[in-house]
């Protein structure tokens, strides 16, 4: 009956703010609970012979079991004193005449007092069951949370000169050791990389400092047994003991955090960045170039030109945009740069070649001169009369790359007056961009443009794939 009482006493505990143990409220109510107990005990009397002490038991229960110890024990004095002083005979007085009387008091006192204590150390024992279960789900929590942000915990020993961490703790920094396994300070520091170590312990040293203790916020790297080098992240904060000059630090608890994917992220966009400013810079050249050239050459139609050769790079920059500036595939270049004869490909405009990826130089090189060539063609060219039909081929032939604009069955080509900007497109740029030659034949058949270079230097190989949402 007692181990069936034992084990459903939890489900009997009570948890009143105000009547907790050593609460003035907890002796409160051991008063109220011997009054209560004493006046039930008189009201039942004429119907109760023999159980002089049978509402002061259930009073001590319920106290011990809501206050605690030291209320029910105090109850258990106060339903003694009561039960002799109200109940047993000669009432109104503590002087028991029947010896009967006098042992059933005795026995209830400490009886009493047992019931109490025992009830007493269960409720402690509940209570420290509850407190452990808390604590372990407030770790269950705090674990969770640390694995959401893929954190490890660690704690380092002073005086023991020994670290111990969780599993991923101990797996950021390649540790084989077991969960809350001890590991000596020389090991960790054999991790950190060596270029980093000077600065982690002056970081260490200023967390350490008695006189002025920071907290650590440091980014290091570390070296893995298999040889490989990650970034971590740690934060810190030291516990100190004593005052003044006897206080020392005598433990260091912190995170860490594999931080190695943020860094490559940052390095790649220091990079983007430098290759954007690099990129905008030459950009500007080439606008500028353009401007001077459109306006030396034909000032009365500067704005036109102008605006033409601008959209003829726009496009060519697009194109590199869509590709991550990974290059641009020949064949998307060409039908860019010849949109406004898009109803033309495929019957008045030839285009063959095989798969080829432009490097972004090449790219933006070539693709004005295609667009000077489409518009010589329009006005002057093949593109001009009704019959008039283009070819446009690019291939490789070994370690040569060629590419060519051949026009045909149109007016007569003529070479210009003077050497315009246009002329240094479709030429001396091309040419510099690859670092090859090219050929313009002004024949009567229709204009030849022949670019011949080393394909490294105009394709791009082995370029990945571009992204597409």
């Amino acid at each position: 009956m007692l181990k069936s009482f034992t084990k459903r006493l939890p489900s009997l505990y009570i948890d009143v703010p105000v009547l907790r143990p050593g609460t003035v409220g907890a002796y409160a109510l051991a008063f109220a609970s011997a009054g209560v107990a004493t006046a039930l005990r008189l009201v039942v009397d004429p119907y109760v012979v023999g159980a002089q002490f049978v509402t002061f038991f259930p009073a001590v229960v319920i106290t011990t079991l809501i206050s605690g110890f030291g209320a029910g024990f105090l109850c258990a004095v106060l339903s003694t004193a009561s039960a002799d002083f109200f109940v047993l005979y000669p009432r109104w007085s503590f002087n028991v005449e029947d010896p009967a009387n006098v042992a059933d008091l005795l026995l209830f006192g400490p009886l009493a007092s047992y019931c109490a204590m025992l009830i007493g150390r269960m409720r402690m024992a509940i209570e420290r069951d509850q407190e452990e279960r808390a604590l372990h789900a407030s770790k269950d929590r705090l674990q969770l949370a640390l694995n959401a942000a893929k954190l490890g915990w660690w704690r380092y020993d002073l005086l023991r000169r020994a670290s111990l961490g969780d599993a991923r703790a101990n797996e950021i920094f390649d540790f084989d050791v077991a969960e809350n396994e001890e590991v000596a300070i020389e090991e960790i520091i054999k991790r950190v990389h060596p270029d980093d170590a000077e600065r982690v312990q002056a970081a260490i040293a200023t967390v350490l400092d008695p006189s002025d203790p920071k907290p650590l916020t440091i980014e290091y790297r570390i070296r893995r047994r298999d040889g490989g080098v990650r970034w971590v992240e740690n934060h810190g904060l030291a516990y100190f003991e004593s005052t003044g000059p006897e206080r020392r630090a005598t433990s260091f608890v912190g995170t860490v955090a594999d931080i190695t994917g943020r860094k490559e992220r940052e390095e790649r966009e220091h990079l983007l960045m430098r290759e954007v400013s690099h990129r905008s810079k030459n950009m500007l050249s080439v606008v500028d170039a353009i401007a001077h050239q459109t306006a030396a050459t034909r000032p009365e139609d500067f704005v036109e030109r102008f605006s033409e050769r601008i959209q003829a790079l726009a496009a060519n920059q697009d194109l590199l945009i869509q590709n991550e500036w990974h290059g641009v595939e020949t064949e998307d270049l060409v039908r860019a740069q010849l949109a406004h004869f898009a109803g033309l490909v495929g019957s008045r405009i030839a285009v063959h070649g095989s798969k080829l990826r432009l490097n972004a130089a090449s790219a933006q090189a070539i693709g004005l001169a295609l667009h000077e060539l489409a518009t010589n063609a329009g006005k002057y060219g093949a593109l001009s009369a009704d019959a008039g039909r283009v070819d446009i081929d690019w291939g490789t032939d070994g370690d040569t790359f060629t590419m060519s604009w051949t026009e045909r069955e149109g007016p007569p080509a003529s070479g210009p007056q003077r050497r315009g900007f246009g002329t240094v497109v479709m030429q001396a740029m091309a040419e510099r961009s690859v670092g090859g030659k090219v050929d313009l034949d002004y024949a009567a058949s229709g204009l030849t443009w022949r670019l011949t270079c080393a394909a490294a230097n105009a394709l791009e190989y082995e370029a990945p794939a571009p992204s597409r949402s």
